[in-house]
Parts: C-alpha cells; sequence; structure tokens
C-alpha cells in the first residue's frame, strides 16, 4: 500500500481551477437533422449537426461519414463518403453549427445510410464525439443502383485431384465430395462451390460417349449440393489442353482437340447434367475452361522469306546471352546449319538465356521483311518448362519484346515477332531468348536456333486469340443446345487477373442471351505457391510503392476489374487464396491483413470469389497441407487461419 499523505485544501481548488485534458472532453450534440429522406442518383442530402463545447478546446478535426446500414440496425465499417473539418475552436459552452452535402452518385448502392460523426483532437488520439447511430435524424434511403449481387464460396477439388494420373481411381487418387462435407460449408454462409472435373476422366475418347461412372460421381456432387442448398461452379480443369495416348497436346496443336470436338464435350456434360433436374438446379455456372495456357500461335501464311541467319558456315557473330555460364557452337542438325546454345546445369525459374547478334555484325533492316521468323527446337534432356521469344534492341537502347511462345520438348517451334516500327531505325542488335521454369538442374540447358528469316505475314492467330475461337465455339454450342445457364470464361494466361487487359484488350465472346462472366484468378504471389516468405512479398511491394501486400494485391486486381468496368461486361474471381498458419505458423496475421484488404475491394466493386481451396482429403493435422486451404471439411469440420477474414466477406446472391 503507498503511504497516506495529507492533502490542502490549496491543492484541491488547483486541481479545480486547471482546464481538463483533452481526453476528458465531451461535446454535446445540440442538434442533427438530415433533409431529404429519399434521394436519387444526382440529388443532394444535406446533414446540419450543432455540436457544443462545455469548455474551451482547440484544434479539433470533425469527420462526417455516409455509411449503409442493414436492416438489423448494423452500421457498415466501410465509408461511402467522407468530409473532414479541421482545425476548429471552440470556447468554454459554444455551439457552433455545420453543414455537410453528400450528392448520390451513379455507382451507389440503393439502399438504406446513415450519417455518423466523430470529433477528435489533430493527432486522432482523443475522441470528444462519436455518433454512429441508426435514428430518423440521422438517416436517408438512396435511390441509387441497384444492389450489387455476388456469390461467395470455395474450391472443392476432389474431383480434380491428381490430373497427372488418368483416368485414376475414386478412393485412391482422388475422392469424391460428401454430402456432409457440403452441408458443412452451407453452414458457414457459403452460397456456392466450384467443382473441378477432368476432361479425360468424364470423356476418354473425343466425340465419344461420357464414362457413366465418373459422370455419375459428378452428378452425385451436384445433387447433394442442391440438397445442401449450394450453387455449383462446374469446371473443366484441363488448362487448354487433352491427354490421349499419354499425350498430352494443347489447343490449336496438331492432334489437339478442335473446336469441334472441345463443343462437343460440352454438349455431351450439359445434357448428361440436364438429365438429373436435381444436379442442374444446383448449377450456378459453366466454367469452360480452368486456366488456359500456352497455346501454340497459328502462324496464318508467312510470305517471302529473307535468310537472317541460316548458320550454315559458322556461328555468324552470334554470341551468348551471358558468357559467363553460356556456350554457342554450329552445329549440324538435320542435315543443314543450326546454332547451338548450351547453359551449363541450373535450376530455378525464370532463367533467361539465349543468343544474339549485335547490329554492327549484322543489323536488321525492315526492307527485308516487317515480321521474324525463327525455327528452334529444344532436346527433351532439358530441364522444365520452356518458352521463347524474339527480341531487338532500338536505338534507344529499349528493349523490344515478342510475345514469349511455348515450347513443346523434342519438336521444332517456329516463333514470330513483328518489332514496333519505330524500333527498326538504328536498332541495336536482336536475340532469341529461352525462358525456362522449373528447372531441377539435373543436366545442362540445350537449345537449338535452326533459321531465322524476315517475311510478311498474314492471317495470323496469337494464342490468346486461339483460346477466344475456342471458347467461343464452346459457348455457340451450348446456346444452340438451348443451355440458359451462366457460362464462366477464363482468360489467357492462367486467367491471370493482372496479366488480363494485356492478354485480352476487349472482350471477346458473342452470347445472344448476354449471360456471359469473365472469370480471372489471382495470387499475391502471381503462382499461388508462396514459396516465398510474407516479409520478402512485403519488401517487393513497397520498392513498387505500396504500403502493404494488399495494396499491392489490389492495384494488380485493379487491371481486372477496371477493365470489367470499361468493357461494360461482368466479373468473377475463380481462385483467390494466401497462406494458412498450418504452412506458415508465424505469418498468419500478416497474411489475414492483406486479405482483409483485398476482400474489401472486391465487396466494394461487388464482385464474386470462390477461395482456393479445400477438399475431402484436405487435413489440418498434415503439415503438407495445400499452403491455401482454408477449410478442412473431412472427416469433421475445421476453419483454418484464412476463414475468419473469408466468412466475414460473404457473398450478397
Amino acid at each position: 500500500m503507498f503511504p497516506s499523505k495529507s492533502v490542502s485544501w490549496f491543492s484541491v481548488v488547483l486541481l479545480l481551477l486547471l482546464p481538463l485534458s483533452s481526453s476528458a472532453l465531451t461535446f454535446v450534440n445540440a442538434g442533427a437533422y438530415t433533409a431529404p429522406k429519399t434521394a436519387a442518383v444526382g440529388q443532394t442530402v444535406g446533414f446540419t449537426l450543432v455540436p457544443q463545447s462545455p469548455e474551451a478546446v482547440s484544434n479539433v478535426t470533425f469527420t462526417f461519414q455516409v455509411r449503409p446500414y442493414s436492416a438489423d440496425g448494423t452500421i457498415s465499417p466501410s465509408a461511402v463518403f467522407t468530409h473532414r473539418v479541421t482545425g476548429q475552436s471552440f470556447t468554454a459552452g459554444e455551439k457552433r453549427q455545420y453543414k455537410v452535402a453528400f450528392t448520390i452518385p451513379a455507382s451507389l448502392t440503393t439502399g438504406e445510410y446513415v450519417w455518423t460523426t466523430r470529433a477528435t483532437n489533430a493527432a486522432g488520439t482523443a475522441v470528444y464525439m462519436s455518433i454512429a447511430r441508426v435514428a430518423s435524424n440521422f438517416t436517408f434511403h438512396a435511390d441509387a443502383a441497384p444492389a450489387r449481387r455476388y456469390v461467395r464460396g470455395v474450391n472443392l477439388m476432389d474431383l480434380g485431384n491428381a490430373g497427372g494420373v488418368l483416368p485414376g481411381v475414386m478412393g485412391t487418387n482422388y475422392p469424391k465430395p460428401t454430402l456432409a462435407g457440403l452441408q458443412r460449408l452451407k453452414a458457414r454462409g457459403l452460397d456456392v462451390v466450384r467443382v473441378p472435373f477432368l476432361w479425360e476422366r468424364i470423356q476418354p475418347v473425343l466425340n465419344g460417349a461420357l464414362n457413366t461412372t465418373y459422370q455419375n460421381y459428378l452428378l452425385d456432387t451436384l445433387e447433394d449440393a442442391n440438397q445442401a442448398g449450394l450453387g455449383v461452379i462446374v469446371d473443366m480443369h484441363n488448362y487448354g489442353r487433352y491427354t490421349s495416348g499419354g499425350v498430352q497436346r494443347p489447343f490449336g496443336a496438331p492432334g489437339a482437340p478442335t473446336k469441334a470436338q472441345y463443343a462437343d464435350a460440352w454438349r455431351r456434360i450439359a445434357t448428361a447434367i440436364r438429365s438429373s433436374p436435381s444436379a442442374y438446379a444446383s448449377v450456378h455456372a459453366f466454367d469452360l475452361m480452368n486456366e488456359p495456357f500456352g497455346l501454340p500461335y497459328d502462324e496464318g501464311t508467312y510470305a517471302s522469306p529473307v535468310t537472317f541467319a541460316s548458320f550454315e558456315s559458322g556461328v555468324e557473330g552470334w554470341a551468348p546471352r551471358s558468357a559467363a555460364n553460356t556456350a554457342v557452337a554450329r552445329v549440324a542438325r538435320n542435315g543443314q546449319g543450326s546454332l547451338r546454345i548450351t547453359t551449363q546445369a541450373t535450376s530455378g525459374s525464370g532463367l533467361v538465356l539465349g543468343a544474339g547478334v549485335s547490329a554492327s555484325t549484322k543489323r536488321a533492316e525492315r526492307a527485308q521483311g516487317a515480321t521474324f521468323q525463327a525455327k528452334v527446337f529444344v532436346p527433351t534432356t532439358t530441364p522444365g518448362s520452356v518458352r521463347v521469344r524474339l527480341v531487338m534492341v532500338d536505338g534507344a537502347y529499349t528493349y523490344q519484346l515478342g510475345e514469349p511462345f511455348a515450347v513443346t520438348k523434342g519438336v521444332d517451334t517456329r516463333v514470330y515477332f513483328k518489332p514496333p516500327e519505330t524500333a527498326w531505325s538504328n536498332n541495336k542488335s536482336f536475340s532469341v531468348e529461352f525462358i525456362v521454369d522449373g528447372s531441377d538442374g539435373s543436366a545442362p540447358l540445350v537449345f537449338f536456333i535452326d533459321h531465322v528469316a524476315q517475311g510478311t505475314q498474314s492471317g495470323q492467330r496469337t494464342p490468346q486469340q486461339v483460346w477466344e475461337d475456342y471458347s467461343q465455339a464452346a459457348v455457340t454450342a451450348l446456346r444452340e443446345l438451348g443451355e440458359t445457364k451462366l457460362l464462366m470464361v477464363e482468360g489467357y494466361e492462367y486467367a491471370s487477373a493482372e496479366q488480363w487487359p494485356k492478354n485480352h484488350p476487349t472482350k471477346w465472346v458473342s452470347d445472344p442471351l448476354d449471360n456471359i462472366m469473365y472469370h480471372a484468378h489471382f495470387y499475391f504471389d502471381r503462382s499461388g505457391e508462396y514459396e516465398v516468405s510474407h516479409a520478402a512479398l512485403l519488401a517487393s511491394a513497397k520498392s513498387a510503392g505500396h504500403a502493404t501486400v494488399g495494396q499491392m494485391g489490389i492495384a494488380r486486381m485493379k487491371n481486372f476489374t477496371d477493365w470489367v468496368e470499361a468493357q461494360g461486361t461482368r466479373g468473377f474471381i475463380g481462385e483467390l487464396g494466401w497462406p494458412n498458419t498450418v504452412r506458415r505458423p508465424t505469418e498468419g496475421a500478416a497474411w489475414n491483413a492483406d486479405g482483409e484488404e483485398l476482400l474489401s475491394f472486391l465487396d466494394s466493386v461487388g464482385m464474386g470469389v470462390t477461395m482456393w481451396t479445400t477438399g475431402t482429403w484436405e487435413k489440418a493435422s498434415n503439415p503438407s497441407v495445400n499452403i491455401n486451404t482454408l477449410y478442412q471439411i473431412e472427416p469433421s469440420f475445421l476453419p483454418l487461419s484464412q476463414a475468419e477474414v473469408f466468412e466475414r466477406h460473404l457473398g450478397k446472391p
């Protein structure tokens, strides 16, 4: 205990005479009203407040906000309008009237809104007044844009598991969702599940009948989802390719499915689902293809070629991109000269290798042809996946990069590039670059350039356009079948939200029902593997001018959401995820804060999301559980660390 002390009357009087600290000061609401009580787009709603200060105070900040509120009186933490008045001073007992006006924007959602007020000191550390209550003198109704409706849910991997094992065995290579698992998801407030399936499992032979066993697994899942009250996004999870005879072939490649065969598959699948009213009732959308990527370039016609490099007599002045670990040599391949590029065994992704020629040795002249063609070959012994692009360095030493072409190892690949008109004048060099991802370092990286030419090209289709053509074929087939359900069309290059405008400058699907939703995917690390730490990504975000990884994510996501708005269409995020604490025990709070920022942004633009991921075999006790898993659903339900954030941002169907 503290020792007792006598207190003089002088001390008491002195304390009474001292002004109260700012934290003890409380303003009085001497009057408030809102008018009009209903307003349409373009009209103004006024708010008047009369605060009274019981004592002298200076440098007060008033923050007036408009926020939506729900039928149960819950006021949203997000404001649609904010107005601040700073540097206000009051004498003791002074009343002052403040008037604030809010004009209803066309983007505002129709609904109920409330004015809130907060008065603080300049630093915001002391609160003098805080008014946030649903009462008639603070509220109004806005007749604005119709409420944006969107669904939220999760991917349910089961039937799409073990895509490299075909056809696979249910219970050994992949599970089937249970009714109980689906009911557990519905109980958390989810609207939909995205259910991947594999084309080869449901249609083992192109243009052939469906496999009834696997078809019934899919129908059972849809029927159970319907019983559970969940909608289903039916997802062909094939990446724009099909495997037959042990060979995987991307759309547009020799022996790959034609547009007609792809359309046939969707006609058969939709017909099978329609045969079960319960299964069909659960369908929220048909997702026509998951993450198409690496499709070949449709060359069209290449005319009047003029040789730029043939390597018949030597390396012709070509030098490796990096002499430290790469060597070039002229060799004979298939009876003709070829430039062999050999880089020592190296592991990693994003490796950029190759060779080029300086303009001081040979300068490319546009008069010889505006479009380059290079024939290249990558042996199967070269580890990793490989893309190739052509590059010109212009007169200002700017690198003009051609589109990367996917390479099928063991097969000759032709690559094209038409440099910009401005790049030709006084250009400095021309090169061929090989981009390697996923090399395990088990063998040297070997590439061949057989021939480079210049010519004219017509009728070509980029890989993005190849996918656009295929997706249109599926849409047309389903509509001709009489199918009216929502059709989701993903974008090229893994449906990347960030790269969407580059891959698809404009919307492309023609649908007589105008019931299309463009479908993108997003991960903060771009891959969803999260092989780097949160700290590393945060450093990257800050170097790009973003305060948080979440803000960086919003900036990237806006490439897609802004495109959707500009094109006057609809969008959806079919995959979104960040690490759980099973895999990243110390990073949960940081990642959840980023997820909160991104989901809040998607709320503000009214866009649906299915999170990646959950599944019957995804167990929280497994230290190797998918890093993005947010729910364990079997044998009992367990939410993982991301679930608390996601469940604060459920759908508005």
